[in-house]
């Protein structure tokens, strides 16, 4: 019985250091979930109220989703700088080559490229007449072309110019086509979303270059100013593309079905895109609208989640 209790005794106990971990993890986490809630909060309720709804309820997933994103598109252009950073080379000429202005550029626009490719899965890229020129196999040319001179670059004998050029060709290629598809398109294209991960990167290599990244008073100023305008931009640009079936702002196709008592289309069908829905009824937007429009419950017989105009087959049973 001695030897049971000697032995229970020896038992490694958690100690202060136990303590202090798990109570900054909880403190992390508790700060780290306020941040994405208040920036999905305000993210969701200036989309929204670009369509002119002013009631949005704050205890809802969507909130928690649009908050992620938003830190999504700030974190990984700030990563992406740091990693390319980060990269060394044992070969004095390739360090050199490396730490050039053009082959940062080049590869920076490359990962964007990708990234934006990549998040266009995640999008509602559904538009009737794109643009005609240049075609993603151009794109893709381009690139290839631009990787090999710029590759080439690490050569002595090999024209620098040369190479400076593929860069500026390639990364030049996709600004412009981010720059016009957000003027004509309204962003719904990946090289738009390719834009957002440039300019954002220019931003976080900048950033590095001039500042210290110690906390500064003085800078706050500067640091909110930048905060609100990155909400609004994606807000109004970024998140209203995302499909709801990735935690977006994309409205959901729909067909609402009236009741006989309807004031509104009684006995009618009609095809719209579902803004958001609440428990007193849903806010649609349909053709070229601009604000959403409010219908009660009581006035929705059902809803087809589909823009099939054939409707489902509890429509079509009699």
């Amino acid at each position: 019985m001695a030897t049971e209790e000697l032995a229970t005794s020896n038992l490694p106990r958690p100690g202060p250091e136990a303590g202090r971990v798990i109570d900054l993890i909880v403190k992390v986490t508790v700060v780290l979930a306020a941040i994405l809630y208040g920036c999905g909060f305000l993210v969701v309720s200036i989309h929204q109220y670009s369509y002119g709804l002013v009631e949005t309820n704050p205890f809802r997933p969507r909130m928690l989703a649009a908050g992620i994103w938003f830190l999504g598109f700030i974190l990984v252009p700030f990563l992406l700088v740091i990693e390319g950073r980060t990269i060394k080379s044992s070969s004095p000429g390739r360090e050199v080559w490396l730490r050039r202005r053009s082959t940062g550029f080049f590869f920076s626009s490359v990962s964007c490229f990708w990234l934006g490719m990549i998040l266009g899965t995640a999008f509602d890229f559904q538009i009737d007449t794109g643009p005609k020129w240049p075609s993603t196999g151009t794109i893709f040319l381009t690139m290839a072309v631009s990787a090999a001179l710029v590759t080439a670059g690490q050569w002595e004998r090999f024209p620098r110019w040369l190479a400076v050029l593929a860069s500026l060709a390639f990364g030049g290629l996709l600004i412009f086509c981010g720059v016009r598809d957000l003027i004509s398109y309204h962003g719904k294209s990946a090289a738009s979303v390719a834009l957002w991960f440039i300019g954002l990167s220019f931003f976080a290599s900048s950033e590095m270059q001039s500042r210290s990244w110690r906390f500064q008073a003085g800078n706050w100023i500067q640091s909110f100013a930048l905060s609100i305008t990155a909400i609004g931009a994606f807000s109004s640009l970024y998140y209203p593309q995302i499909k709801p079936s990735w935690g977006g702002g994309a409205p959901v196709p729909a067909t609402i079905y009236f009741t006989k008592d309807s004031l509104v289309l009684p006995g009618r069908s009609v095809p719209a895109k579902i803004l958001d829905e609440t428990d007193n009824g849903y806010y649609i937007v349909g053709g070229d609208d601009k604000k959403a429009t409010f219908i009660p419950r009581s006035e929705v017989a059902m809803v087809y989640y589909s823009d099939d105009v054939s409707g489902p087959f509890v429509a079509k049973t009699k």
